[in-house]
């Protein structure tokens, strides 16, 4: 029977620097998970079929097709030189290149795209492809920005109290049994006098208390260190994360419209942070 562990870990490629970072995160990441890897190309080319009219799509080239499937087997190899035991599949996608990835990752563990990309058509252009997976993915989608060496080995986790908080803190807890990594449960709060009392307080045990959901929920041991400043959500948990090895969000917070794919402090966390961001749908 497959277990969530177990499920595919899925990335997007296109040759460029920061999908091979991307694609090395994956690779360890499944690595420690004993999940196999799926790498995923998605290639597409729209053009104006008349000025100012709708767009058509033509085939792929066969230099296109070529370079994707040079692409797809530099990444395979690439990751049996880092781990030759892992199970590598690879994916050719006639697709825009965020649908490729979200389609491959429907039944997924976890579904994970570089910041940038090459930016020509075709390629995986990461700077808007990884915010629509980030939005749209049905399983937890992790960001890699480029970021030197692993961090700290912190798994640093955004808690508001909110559904989508506590699914946050439980895939924090989660990632920190296969890492042997301690949390930091980070809550924000804003003043609403002259004294930070009464506020921090209040934070504090919402995030303990979120923090005792979660245990419950995974059966964690990890120790978690509870952690509360006063400011906004996104620039508290960035300055939290500056050397983690993992940053966990929620996609919504308490504050946000139901309605958003993402929420304010998700969204700003993806532009800020320095290392790995993973957002947690539930």
């Amino acid at each position: 029977m497959t277990t969530e562990q177990s499920k595919p870990i899925v990335v997007g490629v296109d040759g460029s620097p920061d999908s091979g970072i991307a694609l090395d995160w994956a690779v360890a990441e499944a690595k420690l998970r004993g999940a196999p890897l799926y790498a995923v190309y998605g290639l597409w080319m729209p053009i104006a079929a008349a000025p100012f009219g709708g767009a058509a799509v033509l085939p792929p080239s066969d230099e296109l097709r070529a370079y994707a499937t040079e692409v797809l087997d530099a990444a395979r190899q690439r990751a049996k030189d880092a781990a030759p035991d892992l199970d590598v599949d690879t994916f050719l996608v006639l697709r825009p290149p965020a649908q490729a990835l979200l389609d491959v990752a429907k039944d997924a563990g976890l579904v994970v795209a570089g910041t940038r990309g090459l930016g020509t058509i075709g390629a995986l252009v990461l700077g808007s492809v990884s915010g629509r997976v980030a939005a749209h993915a049905t399983c937890p989608a992790v960001v890699v920005p480029p970021h030197e060496g692993p961090g700290d080995g912190t798994i640093v986790v955004g808690v508001d109290g909110s559904p989508l908080g506590d699914a946050a803190l439980r895939f924090a807890l989660t990632e920190a049994r296969l890492r042997a990594a301690r949390v930091v449960a980070v809550g924000a709060f804003r003043m609403r006098g002259h004294t930070t009392a009464p506020e921090e307080r209040e934070t504090e045990e919402l995030v303990t208390a979120a923090v005792q959901r979660a245990r419950t929920a995974t059966g964690s041991t990890a120790e978690v260190s509870v952690v509360v400043t006063p400011g906004y959500p996104a620039d508290v948990i960035v300055e939290a994360a500056a050397d983690a090895s993992l940053v966990v969000v929620g996609s919504r917070g308490r504050g946000d419209v139901r309605s958003m794919l993402l929420g304010s402090t998700s969204r700003a966390v993806l532009h800020q942070a320095a290392r790995p961001v993973a957002v947690v749908h539930g």
